[in-house]
């Protein structure tokens, strides 16, 4: 991994959610806001933004401990390349490299914790080599938490192409209660037509707005767990297995 500044996912983050609450605000300026909740009469964006708070709250918290996950890891990288040689000890979960140095509780310490147990209880038949499976449940332990955050993501789509159907629908409503095509009576069609029509397209407006910009999101998270497993598994590897087998 490149050398970064600290807590670098945290910082994009929150460059990314503040150019997101600029738009906001000038969204409110310029009445977008109140006119997506007053003419939508499905409640459907009410639905759309209360799922995007809980997303984007979700996101940040997940952000921050990824955050310190990777800087940890980091400090765990640059010691353990740092010594010419490598004895672990494990001691109440603590790990402690040539008896001397204390590797941070993080994700990558662990790792090398379980790596070290895998080594030293192997059967004479296992494979020393391969460390995949056990690289594959971290991983999975690591992104599982982002999977409600997709989910939620997609489900903001669908209600946004709900609420489309449904405008259509006050649309074709209000054309089939037609009795008498009289003046007064044309205004009051027009008026429930425009009606469906701004609740679809808000409610789709909405809906793809939001779905994009958590997606956006998770796809940060994504992207920065699998630069913490690929540093992980470089320096375990390159710099542990082989020291581990050696011992």
């Amino acid at each position: 991994m490149k050398e970064q500044p600290e807590h670098n996912l945290l910082l994009r983050w929150l460059i990314l959610t503040g150019l997101i609450a600029f738009a906001l605000i000038v969204a409110w300026n310029e009445d977008i806001i109140s006119a997506l909740f007053s003419v939508d009469q499905s409640k459907i964006c009410w639905v759309i933004a209360l799922a995007y708070l809980l997303v984007t709250l979700h996101c940040a918290r997940r952000i921050y401990n990824l955050s310190l996950q990777t800087n940890l890891s980091i400090q765990v990288d640059d010691i353990i390349k740092n010594e010419d040689k490598l004895e672990l000890t494990i001691n109440d979960e603590e790990v402690t490299i040539n008896s001397k140095v204390k590797l941070p509780d993080c994700f990558m310490t662990e790792y090398i914790r379980d790596l070290h147990y895998r080594y030293n209880n192997k059967n004479n038949t296992e494979d020393t080599n391969s460390s995949s499976d056990l690289i594959d449940v971290y991983e999975s332990r690591l992104k599982g938490p982002q999977e409600i955050g997709w989910f939620v993501s997609d489900m903001m789509l669908k209600l946004g192409l709900l609420g489309t159907i449904i405008g259509f629908i006050f649309m074709l409503g209000s054309v089939a209660n037609i009795a008498d095509f009289d003046v007064s009576g044309m205004q009051k069609i027009l008026k429930h037509m425009s009606n469906g029509m701004g609740t679809a397209l808000y409610t789709t407006l909405a809906g793809l707005t939001c779905s994009i910009l958590s997606a956006t999101q998770y796809h940060m998270l994504d992207r920065h767990a699998d630069e913490l497993i690929e540093l992980t598994r470089h320096l375990t590897q390159v710099h542990v297995i082989p020291k581990i087998n050696g011992n």
